[in-house]
């Protein structure tokens, strides 16, 4: 199922970039989703190409019965971001890619971070599949909800980031 998303972030993308390598950022943006853990690692620079991977976990309250009958209580995502160098303006591409672990659900996609007068605009494109006989298509479309609630909670954790609020 396509995915498109367009984030705002308050902050120009050299520092959105730096942000998103910064383990206080996943912290605070494990806080916004109420996540019952959050850790990255990083690999690479956020002044040239860099890779983040984020391991969440997050409680299954309020997903649709038919997707959390496949996770449980809680949901463990793997969330892998790579970002090429930046290119004029500190414009990057990416790609991102989620996994629901335990579960045959996934996300791939590209990102793309340019900037936005003094601030930062993220698109993000993918496609959010969920392989499950006969049920993929509604297990895809109840998930759909709960994976945009991810990845929007960047710019609710970015103005968290930028503002100092503690991790």
């Amino acid at each position: 199922m396509r995915l498109s998303e367009n984030l705002n972030l308050p902050m120009p993308p050299e520092a959105a970039a730096a942000m998103y390598a910064d383990p206080a950022y996943t912290r605070i943006r494990g806080r916004t989703l109420h996540a019952e853990s959050a850790t990255s690692e990083v690999e690479g620079d956020p002044a040239g190409a860099f890779t983040v991977t984020t391991h969440l976990e997050l409680a299954t309250e309020g997903i649709p019965d038919i997707a959390r009958s496949l996770v449980g209580r809680s949901v463990k995502i793997l969330e892998v971001q790579s970002w090429q160098a930046p290119a004029g303006g500190g414009a990057r591409q990416g790609t991102i890619e989620l996994t629901v672990q335990g579960a045959p659900a996934s996300m791939r996609g590209h990102l793309e971070l340019r900037p936005a007068g003094e601030n930062s605009a993220v698109s993000i494109d993918g496609d959010f599949t969920a392989k499950v006989p006969l049920l993929g298509g509604r297990l895809e479309k109840a998930a759909l909800p709960y994976v945009t609630k991810v990845l929007r909670a960047e710019e609710r954790s970015a103005e968290d980031y930028r503002s100092g609020a503690s991790a």
